[in-house]
């Protein structure tokens, strides 16, 4: 194959699945939220892990918007803004989390290209300025009045400039696919830095201080050190890993929307008075480890049936 040929074949791109989603990080992962939104049963699970099947794939960037952990990896399909209106139509439904990204990008306006709003695109609209006003922002304007696109009139200096704007835009368009992947810019959470969309609950009666947790959170939510055990739920969409893998069931999540609140727990020094080893824990008044915890129930279960 010559370069020619190579560069050509970088311009198309196929939407794929990274190795950062959960269900490739562990076979306990029950994330489907891919599967859930795609209307066109492209996503199957094989061997417990997602596949996009290319031929009925359309690319409509639905299970891109889905994904907690920005795994779907491809090219969001751009939307017309003009003047901060967002144009719209009952075919090609925007979701709530682009929605509220393009806010942050300056969206303050809805037009719709339709006579009338199917519900489909108004539940859209009022989940998202729903959200908005949780969020402390003013909630996004409908209107079904066609954006005006006046006739400009340009200096030379602002020719030139705008040459050189569309100059690089077509650059842009003439890249690798890979190099123009946008999927990571629909992680809601890197546009609301004071609020958090999930609140994280550990059971102290139970968690262990595995640290399974803070091994397998791709967003650091977590962090166990010597003298602390901290939740910093800022960076979390609920992909639900640490609810699904942590041993002792100790983690639940709820989606919503809060003020930002880290937690910290504060994590005991203990001898073992069975064993006499040291260990650690997060309750203060725990005197054994945990292997003997779980070794004395373990006897105390046989000695029962026996």
């Amino acid at each position: 194959m010559g370069l020619l040929d190579k560069w050509v074949e970088s311009l198309d791109y196929q939407y794929e699945v990274l190795p950062s989603c959960t269900r490739n990080k562990s076979p306990r992962s029950t994330c489907q939220s891919c599967l859930d939104v795609c209307e066109h049963d492209a996503i199957t699970l094989e061997n417990n892990h997602p596949f996009i099947q290319k031929e009925k794939c359309i690319e409509c960037g639905n299970c891109i918007a889905a994904c907690p952990v920005q795994a779907v990896a491809g090219i969001f399909p751009q939307r017309s803004v003009i003047d901060h209106k967002l144009l719209v139509s009952n075919e090609h439904v925007p979701t709530v989390k682009e929605m509220l990204v393009l806010y942050k990008q300056g969206v303050r306006e809805i037009v719709s290209e339709d006579p009338s709003l199917t519900g489909s695109l108004l539940n859209v609209i009022e989940e998202a300025n729903s959200i908005l006003i949780q969020l402390g922002e003013d909630a996004l304007k409908v209107s079904n009045k066609a954006i005006e696109k006046t006739e400009e009139v340009y200096s030379r200096r602002e020719l030139f400039s705008l040459w050189k704007k569309e100059g690089k835009s077509l650059i842009k368009q003439a890249a690798p696919a890979k190099w123009r992947f946008n999927h990571k810019h629909l992680d809601v959470t890197k546009y609301y830095h004071n609020y958090q969309f999930t609140n994280i609950s550990i059971n102290l009666d139970t968690c262990t201080l595995c640290k399974a947790c803070e091994i397998l959170c791709d967003k650091k939510c977590f962090s166990i050190t010597g003298t602390s055990f901290s939740i910093a739920a800022q960076a979390c969409f609920s992909c639900r890993l640490c609810e699904d893998i942590c041993p002792e069931n100790a983690i639940r999540l709820e989606k919503r929307i809060s003020a930002v609140k880290d937690i910290h727990y504060p994590i005991y020094k203990k001898q073992c008075c069975t064993c006499q080893k040291p260990f650690e824990t997060i309750r203060e008044n725990e005197e054994q480890c945990v292997s003997c915890t779980k070794r004395k129930g373990f006897l105390s279960s046989y000695e029962s049936m026996v």
